[in-house]
């Protein structure tokens, strides 16, 4: 499911007001629809005596139908309905569970390898599964799926162009094989070695010059001299400078950025789950400040605070009799029903409050010495000063004895 998906369950799972259809689902389906229906009309109509049933099954079963199947589980925004909730969880587990969506594909591989061994070789790729590298390798391609479709479809458009352009032309240079020439000689009329149509054009530049970047391998080597050398410059460089170097390096890029973004999603999430408490928030440079010698933070996150505890706790609760429930286990119920967390630890814990009454202890009686070593210093200043006050008076006295 999709992102709005997720966001209307979590919305319906704490009691919010959601719908639970989405009519825009179906948006681009009807496009997809129309298009599939369009195509194979034209192609009918095109090509009255070359009808292709595999192509036309294909847009419909392999292209439409799936399509639409994803589409009523994006229409499905909460599963409401028994037969909702069956085509959900059967199309999730199909779709967005690897488990079963793997071993169905080893199973077809192994089927199918006992009547062609290359079969055997596909079930090599079972190393993704083991490996997280490789993993990661693979939502760098999956992740940007749609910026990588726009992508493509550029690809398209571009040789659509050049096609186009390089028919009009530059036909007499197309070639299959650019050594044909050696047997030219023989040759009378257009070069059977090359295209002369924009379909044929397409699929040769899509065939010998998309995989490389460039146009050596379509079109022949023009002299100098020709007339058409300036425009052939031009037409290889514009093809150089646009499939082989500016479409395929926002693919790299796209596919780099992305696999940097998870990377450092992961190392994020694994420092989160390292360093903070899932169920009270604590993080352990805020635990260490409240200097406890003991529980230490990671006892503290994987006994204390373990959080497989507390499912538990909340299984236990639903299947016990609510009438055998304590006044705890009843307050806690009570908070489920509601969908209220008050019960679980902000940011505190037992050990932690009970250090914390403690150190409020020492503080109260550190602060009351404070006071009384205040007040002490404060009569001995003034007993300084009346000493001071009755020296000044006996020299005073003495200055007058001397005097008479």
């Amino acid at each position: 499911p999709n992102k709005k998906v997720k966001e209307k369950r979590l919305e319906a799972q704490h009691g919010g007001e959601v719908d639970y259809r989405d009519p825009g689902a179906f948006t681009w389906w009807g496009v997809t629809l129309v298009f599939n229906i369009m195509f194979i009309i034209q192609h009918q109509a095109a090509y009255p005596n070359d009808r292709q049933p595999t192509l036309y099954l294909f847009l419909i079963f392999g292209i439409n139908l799936p399509w639409t199947l994803l589409c009523v589980r994006n229409y499905i925004l909460v599963a409401d309905t028994p037969q909702a909730r069956v085509f959900c969880i059967a199309f999730d587990t199909l779709v967005t569970k690897p488990f079963f969506r793997n071993q169905m594909f080893l199973v077809f591989c192994s089927v199918n390898g006992f009547r062609f061994s290359s079969y055997f070789t596909l079930m090599l790729l079972d190393v993704v599964n083991i490996s997280p590298t490789i993993q990661s390798l693979v939502k760098s391609v999956t992740t940007p799926a749609p910026q990588l479709g726009i992508v493509a479809y550029l690809f398209i458009i571009m040789v659509i162009i050049f096609a186009s352009f390089g028919l009009d032309f530059f036909e007499p240079f197309f070639a299959y094989d650019t050594d044909y020439d050696d047997d030219a000689d023989d040759l009378v009329g257009p070069n059977p070695y090359g295209c002369h149509s924009v379909v044929a054009c397409f699929w040769l530049i899509m065939y010998k010059g998309v995989p490389g970047g460039s146009l050596d391998g379509v079109l022949d080597i023009i002299d100098n001299r020709d007339p058409q050398y300036l425009g052939r410059v031009f037409f290889d460089l514009a093809f150089f400078v646009i499939v082989g170097i500016f479409l395929f390096n926002i693919i790299t890029g796209l596919m780099v950025d992305t696999f940097s973004a998870l990377r450092e999603e992961a190392a994020a999430r694994a420092d989160q789950l390292d360093n903070e408490c899932y169920v009270c928030g604590f993080t352990r440079t805020a635990y260490d400040d409240i200097g406890m010698p003991s529980p230490t933070f990671d006892q503290h996150k994987d006994r204390s605070h373990y959080i497989w505890n507390y499912l538990y706790f909340i299984q236990y609760l639903q299947e016990k009799d609510q009438t055998e429930f304590s006044g705890v286990e009843s307050y806690v119920y009570q908070m489920l029903q509601t969908k209220s967390q008050d019960w679980l630890p902000a940011r505190t814990s037992f050990a932690a409050q009970n250090h914390g009454i403690s150190q409020n202890d020492d503080d109260a009686l550190a602060k009351q010495m404070d006071e009384k070593l205040s007040n002490i210093e404060q009569s001995l200043i003034s007993v300084n000063k009346k000493f001071h006050d009755i020296d000044n008076q006996i020299s005073r006295m003495g200055e007058m004895i001397s005097q008479k």
